[in-house]
């Protein structure tokens, strides 16, 4: 009801074109008004003298004058080309030349709303009127009900904004400056198919003219030998949402053209951008050339095709005006500020040159008179050398046009009217991005059909992204550790394998020589076992990947905890074995200092290393299964988010304290044998190992206590935190080796176990007139040189390995002292000659 109430009251309102007498001479203002009574025939004013116009020829229509219409932004172009001519006539030619006189134009507006009804009512009101002629506005929907009321009061309708055939079937009055929808995509077809086009479909949403065009598509399509692939019809004025399910179905067709029949294109456009797919011609009914459509999707309209039955390009006068197709587009330009000129602006111009044509060639305003003028004759325009067919369409071919990629719009067919080629087939979206908005071009690279960058450089480059996103970005630099390095890693490796491999040969050789018996082979093996172990560790503490996604990424997670894992195993192994000895010593002394018996057996010592070994691997467990290490790579430096240089860690949530854990027990396990090797530094090195172990426990001390905070400060250089951790590993075992091993390796070597060696040593270090030296001044664990088949005392019996044997004195008054002492060579004590040996 409010609508009705509306179009009622909009009957009464008009933009009505005032022009008084005008002469070339002097320029006669152009008012338009509010008409509140559109039978006043006061409308004209006269500002010259040189025009005196006997009456008025009103012209009149519906049109969409509000800006939220659906079809204001092209009906307004028209409005502008109906004020433009009228306003030149009128001033310029002083209006109609008829016989009675000169008639000024009026041009009486009202606004549809861009509503059927809407226009209905107006147009049984126009009927009712003055009004000579009537004028369409835009779409086949709303001039139809214009037309059948035009008909049926035998008023004459100038539509230049119809092409569907049922607007002007059976309706000799009425007449169409568009082509007729059957032929409106006839260019269009012909020209892609030349050009290699095979597939076309069609979308159209439900309107006459959008019906109508697109239907002509199959005949078409069989003429020029294509295949239609699907006709899909949408509602009316559908949205973004509706058009993708479209679009995406289209995209698994993939035809190589899509014809479009829609009144509003961009969200056709933005379903294409969504669904990341387009087809190789685009083609639009409308659209092309609008400078809104241009604003709205911006550089995406480049190759872009519509079809027109105009272009500025044209080379032709308009008989009334004098204009050429240019003069128009520059005048219709400086009117409303706009970049482009439509073929719908143009065309709705030619229907007022018709017009003036045919009642100046008339001289009559009769309709009957008029319609066959018009129908017979042709009309040169602005718009073209315009002739209708027996329906009352125009008989003028349309032309494809196109944007090129500098968004002008060229005219691409039919060849002899062309201003450029045809661009076929069109870049998909993200090669037209990656050519338009990336970095690819500027950074050295080219741009390939699916939107990646191809880089000339490509030992120093790498392609990212895609569209827009897409360039060429310098080789990420991972900062592995270098080959040379690696190389070095593996070296140092290899030689404590082979010193491992050669001292125990050289143990097992030497197996019953005295000096390696009292040195307990056994741990003299362990020692070299968790040195081995350790070292290993070096291998895993080498390899890498790059990030998760890396095929090898489970590979390079065991061996961030292999590290941990041999490490300290291989650490708890030898320290246990030296520890072992340098208690052994400590319990066997503090027992002979209070002249008591004690048994040491191995099992006694092996128990401190079982221990030693379990809270390793507990704390070693308790990393594997809370909180285990794995590779992570940490981006350093990137471009747009694409890393350029990384580096890559062995990383855990809680992996530091678990860590933390493990390197301070074996700190404070090196801090107390360090207690008990200064507690045992008063016996003689010469006939024991603390010497040796002191400083082999010392050496691993001081590396571990400094090679850690060390190795955490060059953290993030690769290559010195490689070379920190593998060198402090290799320096632990191969110095711990050398030392413990190196001694009694050059004393066998001199021969200082034979009888005599011995017997000079503990000369030179016992008095005559006393027994065996106390035992605070005889060695824990060594001698320095004994050999099987001595000729020792048959008194004396000295144990070597938890084995009997006879020992040696110099002299028989060395055993006359009750209190004297006896020595075991593994460095056992019995505090008198009454005891048993253990």
């Amino acid at each position: 009801m409010m609508k009705l109430l509306r179009a009622v009251a909009l009957l009464y309102i008009s933009a009505v074109t005032e022009t008084g007498a005008m002469s070339p001479n002097g320029i006669v203002s152009i008012k338009r008004s509010i008409d509140r009574d559109i039978t006043n025939e006061d409308l004209l004013q006269e500002e010259a003298s040189n025009c005196n116009f006997t009456g008025t020829v009103v012209l009149g229509g519906p049109f969409s004058l509000e800006q939220g219409d659906k079809f204001f932004t092209i009906g307004s172009k028209q409005l502008v080309s109906y004020n433009l001519m009228v306003d030149y006539i009128n001033r310029f030619k002083c209006g109609i030349n008829l016989s009675t006189g000169n008639y000024a134009i009026e041009l009486r507006s009202y606004d549809d709303q861009s509503d059927v009804q809407w226009t209905e009512v107006i147009a049984q009101k126009l009927a009712a009127s003055d009004v000579d002629i009537f004028l369409g506005g835009y779409s086949s929907t709303l001039t139809k009900p214009l037309a059948e009321v035009a008909h049926e009061n035998a008023k004459l309708l100038l539509a230049p904004g119809a092409a569907s055939t049922p607007v002007f079937d059976g309706k000799d009055k009425v007449f169409g400056t568009f082509p007729p929808t059957n032929k409106y995509l006839a260019q269009a077809v012909e020209g892609l198919a030349k050009v290699g086009a095979k597939t076309i479909a069609t979308v159209w949403e439900d309107a006459a003219f959008t019906r109508g065009v697109c239907a002509a598509a199959p005949d078409l399509a069989e003429t020029n030998q294509l295949e239609l692939t699907s006709a899909q019809e949408v509602i009316k004025t559908p949205n973004i949402t509706v058009l993708e399910m479209v679009a995406q179905k289209l995209a698994q067709e993939d035809p190589d053209v899509v014809v479009t029949c829609v009144y509003d294109c961009v969200p056709w456009m933005k379903a294409m951008r969504n669904v990341n797919w387009s087809p190789k011609a685009q083609v639009f009914t409308v659209c092309v050339g609008l400078h809104d459509f241009t604003t709205e999707v911006g550089t995406d309209a480049d190759y872009i095709m519509g079809v027109t039955p105009w272009d500025s390009s044209l080379n032709i006068q308009d008989s009334v005006t004098g204009l050429s197709a240019k003069d128009f587009a520059d005048m219709f330009k400086t009117q409303t500020s706009e970049l482009d000129v439509t073929y719908h602006a143009a065309s709705a111009a030619s229907v007022i040159s018709i017009a003036v044509q045919a009642l100046e060639a008339s001289d009559t305003t009769d309709e009957v008179v008029l319609s066959q003028h018009i129908a017979a004759n042709n009309f040169k325009t602005i718009y073209g050398d315009i002739g209708f067919d027996s329906n009352g369409q125009s008989k003028s071919p349309s032309l494809l046009i196109q944007y090129d990629t500098s968004g002008i719009v060229q005219t691409v067919f039919p060849e002899e009217a062309s201003s450029g080629p045809i661009l076929y087939p069109m870049p998909s979206w993200d090669r037209r991005d990656c050519i338009r908005l990336s970095q690819c071009n500027t950074s050295g690279g080219t741009c390939t059909e699916e939107g990646k960058c191809v880089c000339q450089i490509s030992d120093k480059y790498h392609a990212v992204g895609s569209g827009e996103t897409a360039e060429c970005v310098p080789n990420e630099r991972l900062n592995f550790i270098s080959t040379s390095l690696l190389g070095v890693g593996y070296f140092l490796v290899s030689v404590v394998l082979v010193l491992a491999v050669g001292i125990l040969i050289w143990v097992y050789h030497h197996r019953k020589n005295a000096l390696v018996k009292v040195s307990q082979p056994l741990f003299l093996t362990l020692v070299v076992l968790g040195s081995v172990i350790s070292s290993l560790s070096i291998i895993p503490l080498g390899l890498e990947t790059e990030y998760r996604d890396s095929y090898d990424i489970n590979m390079i997670d065991a061996a961030c905890m292999a590290v941990p894992w041999l490490w300290g195993i291989g650490f708890a192994v030898t320290f246990s074995a030296l520890f072992a000895k340098v208690l052994r010593v400590k319990l066997l002394y503090t027992a002979a200092s209070k002249m008591k018996r004690r048994k040491i057996e191995t099992k006694d010592v092996l128990s401190i290393m079982v221990v030693v070994l379990v809270i390793e691997t507990s704390i070693l467990l308790s990393f594997q299964f809370v909180s285990p290490l794995k590779w992570e790579r940490e981006v350093l430096d990137d471009i747009n988010g694409i890393a350029i240089e990384s580096v890559g860690h062995c990383e855990s949530e809680s992996g530091w304290w678990f860590f933390a854990s493990l390197v301070g027990f074996n700190i404070l396990c090196l801090f107390y044998a360090l207690i008990l090797c200064f507690q045992t530094k008063h016996i003689p090195s010469d006939f024991s190992e603390s010497s040796h172990i002191f400083l082999s426990v010392m050496f691993m001390f001081q590396v571990l206590v400094l090679a850690v905070p060390v190795s955490a400060m060059v953290r993030d250089n690769t290559n010195v935190f490689y070379f920190m951790r593998a060198g402090a590993i290799f320096l632990q075992n191969f110095t711990v080796l050398c030392i413990i091993f190196g001694p009694k390796m050059y004393r066998i070597y001199k021969k200082e176990d034979s009888k005599a060696t011995v017997r000079r040593h503990l000369m030179s270090k016992q008095p005559k007139s006393s027994a065996l030296r106390d035992v605070n001044a005889v060695s824990k664990g060594s001698v320095a040189s004994i050999e099987e088949g001595m000729n020792l005392h048959p008194n004396v019996t000295i144990a070597r390995n938890g084995e009997s044997s006879d020992g040696f004195v110099e002299n028989d008054s060395q055993l006359r002292d009750s209190q004297t002492r006896r020595v075991c060579f593994d460095g056992s004590v019995i505090s008198n000659e009454n005891d048993t040996v253990q």
